[in-house]
């Protein structure tokens, strides 16, 4: 039977770390001072430490390091003089469509410094800044948590997936401050990658004309990046006191949204029917030689560093 309502007992706990998950996440770290602009098997992203373009295209590595002057200098970049929003670096990005549909577009991607937790609440920001040249001003940017690294051997638009921030503040003009994007997403768990560009469809770009006298067949945007920072949202203890485990895709598991050392789930007789260390699996309703339990309530002891959570659980098929 579908049940489509559960209760869930939230217990009176907070907890979260206030430590950035991103890497480098304002580009002073460098193992050689970036000399110019990327070109096709120069990348200089990848100068900044733990950064790199995922497809073909060129993203750029900026930072004050640099001599040259008017290319890859902070602040007097090939594209305009600005000041980095954090520190001495910064990175760029390209996006290039033509009436002939003829698509260029740049990402920048790192690895997180540890996986996200499934189930967990994270808030993620970054800054961007439209250079001066830019023709047009898009609004879509935003950023792509993935379990696997993306790569693509094309520099083509990465525009068939939902990435879990992007900007909703309207097109991105300000070519003199900078424009913070942010939001919370929950972690589906696993997630590594973090790759930041444009995400949409190019047949359906949204635009906004920055430069009067641009030539109107030909979309070129350009966004220097800087100042990113994902952490874990603090937030309630959840714990489930209904499951219905009928294999629906909706309330199947004894899901919990924090880390934890032990679960044990008992019968009414004080029999243990399954156990769970370090968060490798959430119970189903079944015992942990895969039988299904009857309908009925359960009873559960969660250990955590911090302390020892016990109640009971309902299951309901």
């Amino acid at each position: 039977m579908n049940k489509t309502f559960f209760i869930v007992a939230i217990l009176v706990s907070n907890f979260g770390f206030a430590q950035n998950l991103v890497p480098n996440p304002s580009f002073e770290v460098y193992d050689t001072c970036p000399i110019g602009i990327s070109s096709f098997g120069d990348y200089q992203i990848e100068r900044a430490l733990g950064w790199s373009a995922p497809t073909t295209a060129t993203s750029d590595y900026m930072n004050s390091c640099s001599s040259i002057v008017g290319g890859a200098n902070v602040p007097n970049t090939v594209f305009g003089y600005q000041f980095a929003f954090d520190g001495n670096g910064m990175l760029g990005i390209l996006m290039e469509l033509d009436s002939g549909e003829t698509s260029y577009f740049e990402y920048v991607q790192a690895k997180l410094n540890q996986p996200l937790t499934q189930g967990y609440s994270y808030k993620f920001s970054f800054n961007v800044n439209l250079v001066n040249g830019s023709d047009f001003a898009v609004e879509k940017i935003g950023a792509w948590f993935t379990p696997n690294a993306v790569s693509s051997n094309n520099f083509r638009p990465l525009f068939s997936v939902n990435p879990q921030i992007e900007n909703t503040t309207g097109f991105l003009t300000d070519t003199i401050g900078w424009t913070k994007i942010e939001g919370e997403f929950i972690a589906n768990g696993g997630e590594e990658y973090i790759t930041i560009g444009y995400y949409t469809d190019t047949l359906n770009i949204d635009t906004v004309r920055n430069n009067p006298i641009a030539d109107p067949l030909t979309i070129f945007v350009y966004y220097l990046i800087d100042g990113l920072e994902l952490e874990e949202v603090e937030q309630a203890v959840v714990i489930p006191n209904i499951i219905t485990p009928n294999n629906d895709g909706s309330n199947d598991l004894f899901l919990l949204n924090f880390q934890y050392e032990n679960m044990f789930i008992y019968n009414r007789w004080g029999q243990k029917l399954f156990e769970s260390n370090n968060n490798e699996s959430y119970w189903n309703g079944r015992t942990t030689s895969g039988n299904e339990v009857p309908d009925g309530t359960y009873y559960y002891i969660i250990v955590t560093e911090e302390e020892t959570y016990k109640g009971f659980v309902q299951v309901i098929r």
